[in-house]
């Protein structure tokens, strides 16, 4: 109960809907940060990294993070239907379907 009031189910057809949306929108934005993304992630180099990315969306960082060679990536996202993107995105970046992982998390709680 406490989880649905914070986070009230949608329907399938609107995740699906956000997710294509996501997917094929965000391609101009990263177009411009790309620069600015490419200096930030520069630092992330060595070998048995693991990246943990919190709301990774459709993948856009992947690309950076696969550039250090055997990186482990753990994406969570609370729209399941933004999975196949995400994959997408690891695959045309390099990584290895061993080396990424999609969790659906909706309300994570830390103390």
């Amino acid at each position: 109960a406490l989880l649905k009031k914070f986070h009230p189910p949608r329907p399938d057809w609107y995740e699906e809907f956000y997710a294509s949306v996501m997917n094929s929108a965000a391609k101009d934005y990263e177009a411009e940060v790309a620069m600015y993304k490419s200096q930030i992630f520069s630092n992330l180099k060595g070998k048995g990294l693991r990246i943990l990315e919190i709301g990774i969306g459709t993948g856009p960082n992947l690309s950076y993070y696969a550039i250090g060679s055997d990186v482990e990536v753990v994406g969570i996202d609370p729209n399941q239907k933004i999975e196949k993107h995400a994959r997408s995105s690891a695959v045309s970046a390099g990584l290895p379907p061993s080396s990424f992982e999609f969790i659906q998390v909706v309300c994570m709680i830390w103390e």
